[in-house]
């Protein structure tokens, strides 16, 4: 086996991240999200639908967001220089939520990254139709908001994740990263 020889350049070699694929995964995920509510009411005449969103929608949504959070983390770093929009405002982070429940900060779409990447809880926002009435959570479908948690230097903190707005800065942060 031999390791490739740069020529011509005394440059780092960074990783080869191809912006198109990631795009289309946060447009995937604008999809989804906004759709949920339509799928769920088709789930309630076909349970191949209901049973396609059970089993798909949380594990798709986690896919994109961790694959999407890490490719702009890496291209953050990449170049430091880094887009305005990585400061943007996808969120609200709670650092210190059980100590400080009231301290809120924007989360930003860098922290969101981190945030994803260092999650040990995640939590969806569902909407269950006559919640009282209906136990089995028929037509249950998503709203497009996360809820994160973790802890970082002994602090637990929560944040709030907007998917339509991650998706937005992320996809805009792709573009302008490709650059």
């Amino acid at each position: 086996m031999a390791e490739e020889n740069v020529y011509f350049t005394n440059q780092k070699q960074p990783h080869a991240i191809e912006p198109g694929a990631f795009v289309l995964d946060l447009y995937r995920l604008i999809c989804m999200v906004t759709a949920s509510r339509e799928v769920a009411s088709h789930g309630l005449t076909s349970p191949a639908i209901a049973m396609m969103q059970e089993g798909f929608f949380k594990s798709e949504v986690t896919r994109i967001l961790i694959s999407c959070a890490t490719g702009l983390r890496i291209r953050f770093d990449q170049r430091p220089q880094g887009p305005k929009n990585e400061h943007k405002d996808c969120g609200k982070l709670f650092p210190s939520w059980v100590n400080d429940p009231k301290r809120v900060e924007v989360l930003s779409l860098r922290e969101a990254c981190n945030k994803i990447i260092h999650a040990t809880g995640i939590r969806f926002d569902v909407v269950i139709p006559d919640a009282a009435m209906n136990p089995d959570e028929e037509g249950l479908h998503y709203q497009p908001y996360l809820y994160l948690y973790g802890s970082k230097n002994r602090n637990d903190w929560r944040a709030e994740l907007s998917l339509i707005d991650f998706a937005r800065l992320g996809a805009v942060s792709f573009k302008w990263l490709a650059y």
